[in-house]
């Protein structure tokens, strides 16, 4: 009787793995949530700087397959950072973008990992002490790597690790406090940030 019940129990089990995955047709709406920290110290020099930036990005996507989404997302972000003479600077965004994933399937588990590519455009401004000093766009491009576990097959958790990013911005001051210009970056992540994210699919 034992061997019978633990046998069933497997069974189910076995059969809510298989059914943990993307299927075709579903919608995915969920998002994530990211915290980054930072600080630096100069040798000799009383205090430090420190940076602090706070993201959501909520999305909406269409399984085209078993294995690739794609769908639109828009990031927005608080940034908060502090010099070492205590002037604090604050800026905060917008940036609606696309992105396509996919889906590779560890066995028959509830754990699935996944690559993500992304692009977005975005605006905001910054101040300065409370102090309006400008705004800027920027465009932003990502790979990323992830881990997602489905709780059920209609409801997972997913974890992104950074990734290698291109950016390109662009700041215009508050006149007249000088000319434009633009800065682009491109630099690898993966151990610098960690976004936590939940998904439903339909």
């Amino acid at each position: 009787m034992k061997k019978m019940i633990v046998v069933a129990v497997l069974g189910l089990i076995g059969t809510q793995f298989a059914n943990a995955q993307v299927k075709k047709g579903n919608i995915l709406l969920g998002g994530t949530v990211g915290v980054g920290t930072s600080s630096l110290k100069t040798e000799g020099v009383d205090g430090k700087s420190s940076a602090t930036n706070f993201e959501i990005s909520p999305k909406v996507g269409y399984a085209v397959n078993d294995k690739w989404v794609v769908g639109v997302f828009a990031n927005t972000a608080f940034n908060n950072a502090k010099s070492i003479t205590d002037v604090k600077t604050k800026s905060t965004s917008i940036a609606p973008g696309i992105f396509v994933r996919n889906y590779h399937n560890l066995g028959e588990s509830k754990f699935a990992f996944f690559g993500e590519a992304n692009v977005s455009y975005g605006f905001g401004q910054t101040k300065v002490a409370d102090t309006k000093t400008g705004k800027y766009t920027i465009i932003d491009a990502n790979v990323v790597p992830g881990i997602a576990y489905f709780v059920t097959k209609r409801f997972n958790i997913e974890g992104v690790f950074g990734g290698i990013n291109f950016a390109s911005r662009k700041d215009t001051p508050q006149a007249p406090a000088g000319p434009e210009t633009t800065s682009t970056s491109f630099g690898l992540e993966f151990t610098k940030q960690f976004n936590l994210g939940v998904n439903w699919l339909f």
